[in-house]
């Protein structure tokens, strides 16, 4: 089987043809282009080599493997990662990107974005689009054939590799290998990122990145060690001695509240595949392995076992309120939860590394190093260039002049530092609000914050990253994994409540893995198991 870690070699080259999808259908259809499609042939494209940015030191340095850097306090001496405008005479710069937050004041009035657009040297025009509507904006802009200079492309978009790859600009001959480092914070996103860019000879974004960390099992460390028992058990059956002493129905607290996360972790521990398997070129859904079939029987015994609140098979938890309140104790969450938990509910909150199932280490799933790509419309390469200035600027790393103004403002005008901590004024929390992360972004960080938070932090990433598994269809490209990806989801999700709430046997799980493969799990093993043969 081939080896799943990370591995110099395996990042260096993506295939010519593996991510495009057939025809020109669908949304391209409407742009009326005429262009032939990218080219199918076994031509590489080499992905931006991973530089490290030395400009700021943080107190716990990050590593290529994904190890995220640690800081303890906010640092005060700020850097100026700019000595220029990187971005001077590029004029107006429009954007397409979503936001979570309400709409801040528009240019006219903020003079927070003014000052942005002159520390940029550029008029930064941006449409800012509710998350929830964004698919649907993007999808009628790209249809429409006038594409804004930069824009945020989804994960969710059908026929995403034709989109870029017909649609948007070829960044290979800046930023492929060691010319990455004309934008050296650009270089200094890892490599894992940096994966879904690549289609055919070329890279035709820039990631928005997140750590490779993924989900994490997080559990309340305080009500364990009230209770004497081990929070780092070490094979199955202490885990499910954990859960047992964590239970306790009349008192309304239950160990688990997600069935779908337990069986998942102790997936894990029997070292399931992370989404696919893939040996000689063949692919195996991680749903067809005796493993996943096995992680499944054993939750169904620890649901029936009562250590799951007894709303956690078709019931709407509010899982963070009941791990703060200590309804449940052991809940898995993303890697950036671990804050919000701490801090919103001032418990004191662990991350548990799965153990092997019958001792030693388990194996951790390789999160999505991505939230989304931002790509460019075709243009020259002195325009691209400084479309990317741009991006390279909005990626500065903490500890820089640039990332503090990004974040938070101007000091004295759109925040103070109180105790150490940069704190919005009310001018900063209305004018503070552009979505600037959703157009290019800096490696994410532990920290600031408490040092016993930090380091706890740090030591569960250096006890799993070593172990993390990555899915070996990463930087492969299916129509049917978009297209189905809700139907798909809903047979597995259904078959697992069914089955874990005894409404079905165990054996349905079969049924269920062929209704998978006939609704278009099979199709996703054709496209990626052709996309890895052009690859070569």
């Amino acid at each position: 089987m081939r080896d799943l870690s990370l591995s110099r070699r395996r990042f260096l080259t993506l295939s010519g043809g593996a991510a495009l999808a057939a025809g020109a259908g669908g949304l391209l259809a409407g742009c009326g282009s005429s262009q032939p499609a990218a080219p199918r042939g076994p031509a590489t494209a080499t992905l931006p080599d991973y530089i490290p940015s030395q400009l700021v030191r943080p107190d716990l340095a990050a590593s290529a493997d994904g190890l995220m850097a640690g800081y303890y306090d906010y640092p005060r001496n700020l850097v100026d990662a700019f000595s220029g405008k990187p971005a001077e005479g590029a004029g107006d710069v429009s954007v397409l990107t979503n936001m979570f937050n309400p709409v801040p004041p528009a240019l006219g009035g903020n003079r927070y974005w003014q000052e942005l657009n002159n520390r940029l040297g550029a008029n930064l025009d941006i449409t800012m689009t509710p998350a929830a509507d964004y698919l649907n904006k993007l999808s009628t802009i790209i249809a429409g054939g006038d594409l804004p200079d930069m824009m945020l492309i989804s994960a969710r978009l059908t026929r995403r590799a034709d989109v870029l790859t017909r649609l948007c600009a070829d960044l290979s001959d800046l930023v492929s290998g060691n010319a990455v480092k004309d934008f050296p914070f650009l270089a200094n996103i890892p490599t894992d990122s940096w994966l879904p860019t690549a289609f055919g000879s070329g890279i035709y974004a820039i990631p928005i990145p997140r750590a490779v960390v993924g989900t994490i099992m997080f559990s309340r460390v305080d009500l364990i060690r009230q209770r004497g028992l081990n929070p780092d058990p070490a094979n199955y059956q202490e885990f499910v001695e954990l859960a047992r002493g964590l239970t306790d129905a009349r008192a309304n607290r239950w160990a688990f509240g997600n069935p779908k996360r337990v069986i998942e972790f102790v997936s894990n521990m029997l070292g399931v595949p992370n989404l696919w398997q893939e040996e000689g070129g063949k692919f195996t859904s991680e749903y067809e392995t005796d493993q996943r079939k096995q992680a499944l029987a054993r939750a169904t015994e620890l649901y029936q076992a009562g250590l799951f609140h007894p709303d956690s098979v078709g019931g709407k938890l509010n899982l963070r309120d009941l791990f703060g309140n200590g309804t449940i104790a052991i809940t898995a969450d993303g890697y950036a939860a671990w804050d919000i938990l701490a801090s919103t509910y001032n418990v004191e909150v662990g991350g548990m590394a799965a153990p092997g199932f019958d001792g030693g280490a388990g194996t951790n799933r390789a999160g999505t190093a991505i939230f989304a790509l931002t790509a460019f419309k075709k243009a020259s390469p002195d325009r691209l260039r400084q479309l990317l200035g741009i991006c390279d600027w909005l990626s500065t790393p903490l500890g820089t002049s640039e990332y503090m103004f990004r974040r938070f403002g101007a000091e004295g005008q759109h925040y103070t530092w109180q105790d150490g901590v940069p704190v919005r004024t009310a001018l900063g929390n209305t004018e503070v609000k552009l979505p600037l992360e959703y157009i290019a972004e800096s490696p994410h960080v532990l920290g600031p914050g408490d040092r016993t938070r930090v380091d706890a932090q740090r030591a569960y990433q250096e006890k799993i990253v070593p172990r993390v598994v990555r899915n070996p269809a990463e930087g492969l490209y299916s129509d049917a994994a978009i297209d189905k990806a809700g139907e798909l989801s809903k047979i597995i999700d259904n078959a697992e409540l069914d089955i874990i709430s005894g409404r079905k046997p165990l054996d349905h799980w079969d049924e269920a893995v062929a209704a998978w493969r006939r609704a278009g799990g099979d199709q996703m093993r054709a496209d990626y198991e052709k996309a890895r043969a052009e690859r070569g």
